[in-house]
């Protein structure tokens, strides 16, 4: 969790998420929640079921290319997260507060083009380190769960 901080802490406050760039360069945004359009692309047949296709296996021989820490992140998402399908994931993410305040004013059936800060993202998820250090396995299953 340090490590993806100290990245976040790094940014500009007025940066966006690579996505985000993409939905400013005139591509689409999702109602479903904030997606990066080529991942969507590849997953969507899968639809809100898992992903269990060996094609898609976590690293697939790209682990060398990665930091011990950053492994660490990743065993710990795919640990935690990777046992629920997408309509469990677009619940949390919709649960999530930096979420919400993007879509403040929208329904749940109109696109929005509206941008999530980092410096948004960054203090949501210090806060809730904080509240459930989500840098553990237990911490971040607690905060799963209530976001569920």
């Amino acid at each position: 969790m340090a490590v993806n901080l100290k990245i976040l802490s790094d940014l500009a406050p007025e940066a966006t998420t690579s996505m985000q760039r993409d939905i400013m360069a005139g591509k689409d945004s999702e109602i479903d929640g904030p997606v990066y359009a080529d991942v969507y692309t590849l997953f969507r047949d899968f639809k809100y079921n898992p992903i269990d296709d060996a094609r898609f296996a976590m690293l697939g021989g790209n682990a060398d290319s990665l930091t011990a820490d950053e492994k660490k992140v990743v065993e710990l998402v795919v640990r935690t997260f990777g046992m629920y399908g997408g309509k469990v994931l677009e619940r949390i993410t919709h649960n999530e507060k930096p979420w919400k305040e993007a879509r403040k004013g929208y329904m749940d059936t109109i696109p929005s083009h509206e941008l999530i800060s980092k410096a948004s993202i960054r203090e949501y998820y210090k806060r809730i380190n904080e509240i459930y250090r989500i840098d553990s396995e237990e911490g971040l299953t607690e905060y799963i769960r209530q976001m569920l």
